[in-house]
């Protein structure tokens, strides 16, 4: 097995788990909310735990939402700004330098404040579940995110490259 093929394969893995991520954070969180809805109209009772578990799986969701956006390249972009095709493509290579130092600072502060969270044994309120279960998912997605933004900017260097040495693709 060639080490394109060995790639190809670890990226198809690492596209599977962030799919499953995202739909499994999704259909557990509907479940949980439509379910504390029911209990609500059906029986007039609330549950704490079922509200402070959403509201943690909902935290992991948006985490995992922000890994695919970011690695289906699909952030805000500024094409209207710039006319020529040269002048789009360094933009696209700055923008994704500065958020990949954006992460980078992200990681360091997630990494840290995990940390803390499991050094001081934080709980949560209600399930008195550890909060490193929560905490840890800005450290772990930052790391996905960073990963998903090198990957465009090396694609972008290309794209500069090629296109400087006068191909056509940018």
């Amino acid at each position: 097995m060639n080490h394109k093929h060995s790639i190809k394969i670890i990226w198809r893995w690492l596209y599977i788990i962030e799919d499953a991520g995202r739909v499994a954070t999704i259909v557990a969180m509907t479940a949980i909310i439509f379910g504390q809805v029911m209990l609500r109209i059906f029986f007039n009772w609330s549950s704490p735990a079922w509200e402070e578990s959403a509201r943690f799986i909902m935290i992991w969701s948006i985490f995992i939402g922000a890994i695919v956006t970011t690695r289906e390249d699909g952030h805000i972009k500024m094409g209207g700004v710039f006319r020529s095709a040269k002048k789009l493509l360094i933009f696209d290579v700055i923008s994704k330098l500065l958020c990949l130092a954006f992460m980078a600072i992200f990681i360091k502060w997630s990494y840290e404040f995990a940390l803390h969270s499991l050094a001081k044994s934080m709980q949560s309120i209600v399930l008195r579940v550890p909060l490193i279960l929560v905490h840890i998912c800005f450290f772990v997605c930052g790391i996905f995110i960073a990963l998903h933004f090198l990957v465009h900017l090396i694609n972008r260097i290309r794209g500069f490259l090629n296109f400087h040495r006068g191909g056509t693709q940018c």
